[in-house]
């Protein structure tokens, strides 16, 4: 679905309610919008509001009567697929990730917070659902896609180490941009590497399979093998 379309169907939905000027587009499709793409298949919103996410899962469930429709109350999020598309709803919030746990607390805050929950500064602008401007809380974004770099929104090593997906992601978001990861980000990439094989399978053929689908495996084999992790290579095999 064309961007501009997608808006124009939730601004006829939202128009007269409360989620009007405080619901944004964010992530992958703000990033591959300021790329130059203009169609999509998956859209991450954010609600400026508590329960906000919740709140228009609920709301849109009952007017668009999607293909499936999950809430998940203990993480303030709804996922949705309609007409070709999905759709994931969140409120703007606070993570707190404590040892030995994947995922983590979560407590409302406004978008000026919620940015440096972000991997990457690529993934971190908001578009206005109303009016299409982009907000870049961390006045990186835009000046990092310009430049055609993957960097952390906070410092590498901890972003690595509260979730060790984010070094595969940085990995796929460098090689299916052709973006350069920036020096502190590539250095603590190199360093946090390993802790890759402390993910499931299933994370891990998942990455590699969007890897494989955008025709970088050969790139990332190489980047792999660099990294002395080929043998992570067997979960897409």
């Amino acid at each position: 679905m064309k961007l501009v379309q997608f808006v124009q169907t939730m601004q006829n939905l939202l128009e007269n309610t409360n989620f009007k000027g405080n619901t944004y587009i964010v992530g992958g499709v703000v990033r591959d919008y300021l790329l130059a793409k203009q169609c999509f298949t998956d859209f991450d919103l954010v609600v400026e509001k508590p329960h906000g996410g919740l709140k228009l899962g609920t709301f849109l469930k009952h007017r668009l009567k999607p293909n499936t429709y999950e809430a998940f109350p203990r993480f303030g999020s709804a996922r949705m697929t309609w007409n070709g598309i999905s759709m994931d709803f969140v409120e703007t919030r606070k993570e707190e990730y404590r040892p030995g746990f994947r995922f983590p607390k979560i407590r409302f805050c406004p978008i000026d917070e919620d940015v440096f929950r972000r991997d990457f500064s690529v993934n971190a602008l908001y578009m206005d659902l109303f009016n299409m401007n982009i907000l870049d809380p961390s006045n990186l974004g835009r000046q990092d896609i310009q430049n055609k770099l993957i960097r952390t929104i906070r410092a590498p090593e901890i972003v690595f180490n509260e979730d060790y997906l984010r070094i595969l992601r940085a990995i796929r978001f460098a090689l299916c941009t052709e973006f350069s990861l920036e020096s502190n980000t590539a250095h603590a990439l190199k360093i946090s590497a390993h802790k890759i094989r402390n993910l499931s399978t299933n994370q891990i053929r998942r990455e590699l399979v969007k890897i494989r689908d955008r025709g970088k495996l050969d790139q990332a084999k190489q980047i792999l093998e660099d990294l002395e992790l080929s043998d992570i290579l067997a979960c897409i095999q």
